[in-house]
């Protein structure tokens, strides 16, 4: 259904983003995790031509036979909301204020084509199936009358307007308490059409998706079935975010990783992680950028750069850019 080749996300001098590919089959459930500043929500913004002033993408994001990358303003106003939707982190500054909910949700419709008085039964329908109670009232209240748990549920229900082929959802449940968290995952896992889900929490994550894409550094380091990944991490980036994730044993110390995440576009060259990888050797520091087509033959003695290859869309494969990964 998606595929992604080559994107990259570059802010004048400074790459954001690079070279990141990956697909999404019909159906399926995707994670993208990594820590703030990785480039998760850069490359969501990407897919929905949403990148602000000053920051240009390259490469090709198919959706079927729809390019979503490097099309006109006016081609993307029709492909978001109708073939792509996104569901915000913060739902008070995606709503208007002034508008109230199911206007809100029916001018979405509108937009697209769709006759006022059948854009406004429908959105007492769609309020309805994103499981918000009495959807007559809620359409005819303002955001800011509503609790944040309700006010997600309607940013779900404008997503899923125009019935896209994808959704993609960046920390929708990051501000919401446990129970409401829990419903919301049951509910976007019942009534999503494809899915690629944006977090920093794992838990979320291995509860809601089939397949994982870990970031870091404005790349896809490791990627594969969730299950595979997470018992058998082989990018070092990837085994510290999964010790920092678990309580430790008694009267020890929660895991964590050493050092913070550069700030945008300043990675070092090479492996983007090596700064804060207690398995660096100068090979990591000279090696080439992970962009090459071979692969390490060695775990000491690489000759060619790393290569995350793969997964095909659909693909079951387990992949890593890391010179010394995880044995």
């Amino acid at each position: 259904m998606l595929t992604v080749e080559g994107l990259s996300v570059r802010a004048e001098d400074l790459e954001l983003v690079r070279e990141v590919s990956f697909g999404i089959g019909p159906g399926e459930r995707v994670g993208l995790i990594g820590e703030s500043g990785s480039g998760k929500s850069l490359t969501a913004l990407a897919l929905m031509g949403l990148l602000p002033d000053g920051v240009t993408a390259s490469g090709t994001a198919r959706l079927g036979d729809r390019d979503l990358v490097g099309v006109p303003e006016r081609r993307l106003k029709d492909l978001r909301g109708r073939t792509v939707s996104m569901v915000f982190q913060e739902p008070m500054t995606a709503l208007n204020p002034l508008m109230r909910v199911g206007a809100q949700v029916a001018e979405v419709m509108t937009l697209h084509g769709v006759a006022k008085g059948r854009a406004r039964e429908r959105a007492a329908e769609l309020l309805g199936r994103v499981r918000l109670p009495d959807p007559e009232r809620i359409a005819r209240s303002y955001p800011h009358q509503l609790s944040g748990g309700q006010r997600q549920r309607v940013m779900l229900a404008i997503a899923l307007a125009n019935e896209p082929d994808l959704l993609i959802c960046d920390e929708p449940t990051t501000a919401l308490d446990v129970t409401v968290q829990k419903q919301m995952l049951e509910l976007i896992a019942e009534v999503a059409p494809a899915l690629l889900f944006i977090t920093h929490d794992l838990a979320v994550v291995a509860s809601l998706c089939e397949r994982v894409l870990v970031m870091y550094g404005g790349r896809v380091v490791e990627s594969g079935p969730l299950r595979e990944v997470f018992k058998h991490p082989r990018h070092r980036y990837t085994e510290g975010l999964l010790a920092a994730s678990r309580l430790p044993p008694r009267g020890t110390r929660l895991a964590t990783i050493p050092g913070a995440v550069p700030a945008a576009g300043r990675f070092p060259g090479g492996c983007v992680f090596r700064d804060r990888c207690a398995h660096a050797t100068e090979t990591c520091e000279t090696a080439p950028d992970l962009t090459g087509p071979e692969e390490p033959t060695g775990p000491e003695e690489p000759t060619g750069p790393a290569e995350l290859t793969g997964p095909e869309p659909r693909g079951d494969g387990h992949a890593f850019a890391c010179w010394h990964p995880r044995g």
